[in-house]
């Protein structure tokens, strides 16, 4: 039977497949975090801090900035799976609203899933309507 986990080598950023029902489940069964943040709503950096402040628990003294975000996500001591999948709600309204904040948050991601191969520990990032993005599951 073929795994639905990648191995972390294709950490990175996709579009969510139609039915992430059986992957969530692989994560499941893996003992690995899955993380929803929901971006429908925000229109700018401080509202998607705090979306990804609330559901990655970030530290009390995360400071509310990028350079924050990029640090929580590449640190992630507090958490105890090892590894996980991020699944992104409203990119494209997010992107819409905020454009300029859209590119710094792809970087960050992008640099984290980086971050995270190089320590054999995945992280990837699907998103739900998140149009340029590559396709899951990648080839």
């Amino acid at each position: 039977m073929k795994t639905l986990l990648p191995p972390t080598e294709q950490n990175g950023l996709y579009q969510a497949p139609p039915d992430i029902a059986p992957l969530r489940r692989a994560v499941r069964d893996a003992a690995l975090s899955w993380h929803v943040v929901d971006l429908q709503r925000a229109r700018g950096k401080r509202a998607l801090f705090s979306a990804f402040a609330r559901e990655f628990s970030f530290p009390a003294t995360f400071g509310g900035n990028w350079d924050a975000l990029a640090d929580c996500l590449q640190d992630l001591s507090w958490r105890s799976e090892p590894g996980g999948m991020v699944l992104l709600r409203g990119v494209d309204v997010f992107a819409a609203a905020s454009p300029d904040d859209h590119i710094l948050l792809r970087e960050i991601l992008e640099a984290t899933a980086l971050h995270w191969r190089g320590r054999k520990r995945l992280f990837v990032v699907l998103a739900e309507d998140a149009a340029g993005w590559p396709m899951w599951p990648p080839s």
